[in-house]
């Protein structure tokens, strides 16, 4: 039977040791630098080797996370870093850098690649497009239903690797810029704050509206080996040791249950209150199954929620105390909230009656202290257990896996004492001092195995143990112990050198390119009147967004690409940013090129139509001149990332013919769950906005595969620094037009039109938006973190 690995996360030492003890079959962990958990404890250097040796002394292999975009100016530190990782024996790297993945399978090939969920890998094209690149193994997005991951997997040579408990995002991982565009923190870069976890309104609705349950696959490991899954994958490095310990644990002893006898497995209730109790914002399947749907939120509370304790069924304002009607024990150092509110306590004084306590048993009611904006009738959650956290503070020796090995000692009078110890594959031989002759009773087999023997906090344990020793011999214990200390320090050794290996620095060279700096206007159209609007406006390249297309009886493909060569103006289709199934992308109305926004529809199109003109879409993440590079191989202009910098930009420029946003709403989620139809399944609603606690509103949009797309709150406005974006070296710059009318378009494009073609004379246009406030430069001049 097919037997995945158990991949635990790690965010800190302890967390490393305990994903160890409990059965992880491999760990994940990050350093201090391009990793995408830059809240979590993380590992300097030091520790980084550390951790890498201490999981392959113990048979366990270790992945370092690399997953974050990469600025140009940080290349030279990263090739410094991967170089690191490489000697230090990491079995791969995890990323989501396509110039970084490029850069290590041309010069660090002996260092396997992992390609995060971060590069938004959803289709069979996208898989073939990064297994062609070398990469060992993919985590697709976790959007992809069991069916879908059983066909890539069967019909691909790449592993594949899936998240199987914890944490979902609620937009498709690597397209995530509202945490970026609200505050500067960029999900890309390791820097998420989280804004899906926040209240938001809709029409009337209040909540979290974004805030999906937790993932929890416990009950499916049958249906997750029969897809052929490689790895299985826990979520958490922000989580403590204890969760990790926990949760690793119990899908340790369900993998191996299944194994065992699959006709028989099940869930049992302990293990599922385990998972419950460590940390759950309620459960759901995700998207292995189809759309899980209403299934998928947990709209009332976007924090644990731990297990259900009681109810309040009294309080005393005054006080500051409520009783509670308890369903399940309460002790002293319990965690607990109350209803869906963000506030919780840990008990501390707790009493039955007027009698103080440090323990009630269910069916009791208990006083105690909590928050004053608690109610009668809330509900309790224990969110804390602290009898179940001592308890996976404690190893656990049938998890702790033991080497066993062999040793064999010698002694004889006048000469070195030795020590031998072998794993099988590797040995280590320790020298002692001499030994002596006995004055009184000779040194015995029996106490020498009994000193030899002592490796009970080591991870080898002995089998056999031969002695040559000859008569009438005397050894110190304290000599002993030294010998059986160096030796497992020298085997720990052995067992890692075979993973070290001798990595050259990668180099970054680069070929500055003739470019064209005649800069050009592009506008992404959702409309054929606004695609004629644009072309009346100026623009030279007009987009039809496949997405947010409406077909009318004029409303056709064709027509507007007619129209478009009749006026001389090229007009392509820009392909969907998620596209599950690659084929029905219009190729046959023959348009002038191609706005790709995923490796799949690139990998496809480039094999179908290699001489036809594509462009790089943003979404694709363009962050530095590697990646950047490795596109144009494809393509014949890149648009990159809208969380550069204008110096950042102009950085890049050099490298190949590059495109820019400079005006318009564009997305900042887009989500598999069709929020507006799950809040309002009985209403046909339009024009539906997301209101965040400062009152701003984000528009929501919805495509006709029942997909979220939630835009940007203000509109994006660069009318007034068109000069300083054209002497940055930008070939052509794009107004995304989707969300306007025809008036508003043909506006807006003949304004750019005009500040593009009086930018030679430097002229500037003064303030182009009409209203400031209404407007955002975006990250052009504050870049993200």
């Amino acid at each position: 039977m097919h037997r995945p690995e158990l991949l635990a996360p790690v965010g800190g030492r302890e967390a490393l040791i305990a994903a160890i003890e409990n059965g992880a079959d491999a760990v994940y962990f990050g350093g201090t630098a391009f990793s995408a958990r830059q809240y979590a404890s993380n590992f300097t250097r030091e520790e980084l080797e550390w951790a890498i040796d201490y999981a392959h002394i113990r048979g366990v292999r270790a992945y370092v996370t690399v997953n974050t975009l990469i600025k140009d100016s940080e290349l030279e530190d990263a090739c410094e870093y991967l170089q690191f990782l490489c000697n230090c024996g990491a079995d791969a790297v995890i990323v989501q850098d396509l110039g970084i993945l490029r850069l290590l399978r041309k010069q660090l090939p002996e260092l396997p690649v992992h390609a995060s969920t971060q590069m938004t890998i959803h289709n069979m094209e996208g898989v073939r497009f990064l297994q062609d690149m070398g990469v060992k193994r993919v985590v697709p997005a976790r959007e992809l239903s069991l069916d879908e991951i059983r066909r890539i997997r069967s019909k691909t040579r790449i592993e594949i690797e899936t998240f199987i408990h914890g944490a979902l995002c609620f937009s498709y991982s690597g397209q995530c810029l509202l945490s970026s565009m609200i505050g500067g923190r960029s999900g890309n870069r390791g820097y998420c704050a989280q804004p899906c976890r926040k209240k938001y309104r809709m029409n009337g609705v209040e909540g979290y509206l974004l805030s999906p349950r937790d993932l929890n696959m416990s009950e499916h490991i049958g249906s997750l080996i029969g897809a052929g899954i490689d790895s299985f994958k826990i979520e958490g490095r922000m989580k403590r040791p204890e969760y990790v310990a926990g949760v690793v644990g119990v899908y340790r002893k369900l993998i191996d249950r299944y194994s065992g006898s699959p006709e028989n497995f099940r869930v049992t209730e302990a293990e599922k209150h385990t998972l419950r109790q460590l940390f759950n914002r309620e459960f759901t399947t995700g998207y292995f199954f189809g759309s899980p749907e209403d299934q998928l939120m947990s709209r009332e509370y976007p924090h644990n929620r731990g297990t259900e304790l009681g109810r309040v069924v009294d309080l005393d304002i005054r006080k500051k105390q409520a009783s509670i009607y308890l369903k399940a024990p309460l002790r002293a150092g319990d965690g607990i909230g109350i209803g869906g509110r963000d506030s919780g306590i840990i008990v501390r004084d707790m009493y039955t009656g007027s009698k103080r306590t440090a323990y009630a048993n269910p069916g009791s009611v208990v006083e105690l202290k909590i928050p004053p904006e608690a109610d009668r009738g809330d509900a309790v959650f224990k969110t804390f257990d602290s009898l179940l956290m001592a308890s996976l503070r404690t190893k656990d020796s049938k998890n702790n896996k033991k080497i066993p090995v062999r040793m064999s000692f010698t002694a004889r009078s006048g000469e070195h004492t030795e020590l031998r110890i072998s794993d099988g594959e590797n040995e280590a031989v320790i020298q002692g001092g001499i030994a002596g002759q006995a004055e009184g009773r000779p040194i015995s087999e029996s106490l020498i195995a009994r000193q030899l023997k002592k490796l009970g906090n080591t991870i080898f344990e002995a089998h056999e143990i031969a002695f040559d020793i000859g008569d009438n011999i005397f050894i110190p214990v304290s000599e002993l112990n030294s010998l059986r200390r160096a030796a497992v320090a020298r085997l720990e050794r052995e067992r890692t050198l075979k993973w070290k290996r001798q990595c050259k620095r990668p180099e970054i060279t680069f070929e500055k390119k003739e470019v064209e700096y005649r800069p050009g206007l592009s506008v992404n159209t959702g409309s054929v009147e606004c695609l004629e609007a644009a072309i009346s406006g100026g623009a030279e390249v007009v987009y039809i967004d496949k997405e947010a297309f409406d077909k009318t009886d004029k409303n056709d493909y064709s027509y507007a690409i007619e129209y478009g060569r009749e006026k001389g103006v090229s007009v392509f289709i820009s392909t969907p940013r998620i596209a599950r199934e690659i084929g029905n992308l219009d190729t046959h109305l023959n348009p002038d090129g191609f706005l790709v926004a995923n490796a799949g529809i690139l990998y496809y199109l480039s094999r179908l139509y290699p001489i036809k003109p594509i462009v790089v879409d943003y979404p694709l993440n363009v962050f530095n001149r590697l990646t950047m590079e490795h596109f144009l191989n494809y393509s014949q202009r890149v648009t990159l990332s809208p969380e550069l910098t204008l110096d950042e930009i102009r950085d890049l420029t050099p490298s190949g013919p590059t495109e820019c946003i400079v005006h318009g709403l564009f997305p900042l989620m887009i989500s598999e769950h069709n929020l507006v139809g799950c809040l309002f399944p009985q209403s046909d609603i339009h024009d539906a906005a997301l209101k965040d606690d400062r009152g701003f509103a984000f528009p929501v949009m919805t495509d006709t595969q029942g997909r979220t797309f939630i835009m940007n709150s203000r509109e994006l406005c660069m009318l007034e620094h068109v000069p300083d974006i054209i002497k940055a070296g930008v070939s052509c710059l794009r107004i995304e037009a989707t969300m306007y009318d025809k008036e508003s378009t043909k506006k807006i494009t003949q304004a750019y039109r005009r500040a593009i073609d009086d930018s030679t004379g430097s002229k500037r246009m003064g303030n182009g938006c009409s209203n400031p406030g209404d407007f955002t430069t975006g990250h052009y001049f504050r870049g993200v973190l």
